[in-house]
């Protein structure tokens, strides 16, 4: 059990005031807004497909090539 567990039931059930509301929906406008930045400018960030298989293959093939002998 976490020790600070009623601290954040407190958290989680207590209103927040005009002002944090406010301040949260501002924080996350700016974020859209630099998020549209981005993909307009072609600078979004792009998925990386690094799975388990993916890097299985990626550590075979490093393998495989420092094993050759020179």
């Amino acid at each position: 059990m976490n020790p600070n567990y009623g601290y954040q039931l407190y958290q989680a059930e207590r209103t927040q005031t005009r002002a944090e509301i406010l301040s949260g929906d501002a924080r996350r406008g700016q974020a859209a807004a630099a998020s549209a930045r981005r993909a307009r400018r072609g600078t979004a960030r792009k998925p990386r497909a690094r799975g388990i298989l993916a890097l299985s293959i990626i550590a075979g093939r490093t393998a495989r090539t420092a094993a050759r002998p020179a």
